[in-house]
């Protein structure tokens, strides 16, 4: 049995999450009177930031300490709002067969609070991953490579490939020395993604088994 380690992006890779972040940001902004945003205004910051540099983008003007209220609110309101995720196509039945000849390690820019609601309302177990390393577990998230370097260190591995949806995939796993297979289910189009050289880019995680078989021929 192979001991490789494929290390996963979540949103939009995994689980697509666009709606219950748009409604978790629109419960937080009412309990301060902000206008409701819409998902046409979102979408384009769901590209690999966390909340917090999402916020700073919809709401340039509120000052830092009021950022960081409305970023808590977002955590505590996904808890409601993850009702609304979806699973990617197959996902499950993929993560299950990959597991059978590779570790798997989930490194988000979601924290814990983010991700463990989203992993059940989609039906994932989170017991699948090997390990799961989220926004609060490092000083420096994606497109910095210490999620990656701390999975790696957890289990006493080298990462074979990183799978995501952003640009900023691609930066960590070229930070982390770590081959990169990009999917297209996140908003970055295909053209954008190609522009900082991922070494893959597949329609969607489905396509990843046969991918790592023609690679490994």
């Amino acid at each position: 049995m192979k001991s490789d380690l494929i290390c996963f992006d979540l949103d939009q890779t995994l689980i697509e999450t666009k709606k219950a972040h748009l409604e978790a940001f629109n419960l937080a902004f009412k309990k301060y009177n902000l206008p409701q945003v819409t998902l046409k205004k979102l979408r384009p910051l769901l590209d690999g930031r966390h909340a917090g540099e999402v916020l700073r983008a919809l709401l340039p003007k509120v000052p830092e300490e009021k950022i960081i209220i409305l970023r808590e609110l977002h955590h505590d309101f996904i808890k409601k709002t993850a009702k609304y995720a979806k699973p990617e196509k197959n996902v499950v039945k993929i993560l299950k067969i990959l597991k059978k000849e590779y570790k798997i390690a989930l490194v988000t820019n979601c924290t814990h609070k983010e991700l463990e609601p989203l992993l059940k309302n989609t039906k994932i177990d989170k017991k699948i991953f090997d390990v799961i390393i989220g926004h609060d577990d490092v000083k420096r998230s994606k497109p910095y490579p210490d999620e990656i370097f701390k999975a790696e260190k957890l289990l006493h591995l080298k990462a074979d490939y990183h799978v995501g949806d952003s640009i900023y995939d691609i930066i960590a796993a070229k930070r982390a020395r770590v081959k990169c297979i990009s999917v297209l289910t996140g908003v970055s189009s295909k053209n954008r993604l190609k522009k900082y050289k991922p070494n893959y880019i597949i329609k969607d995680v489905s396509y990843l088994p046969k991918l790592l078989r023609n690679i490994n021929k």
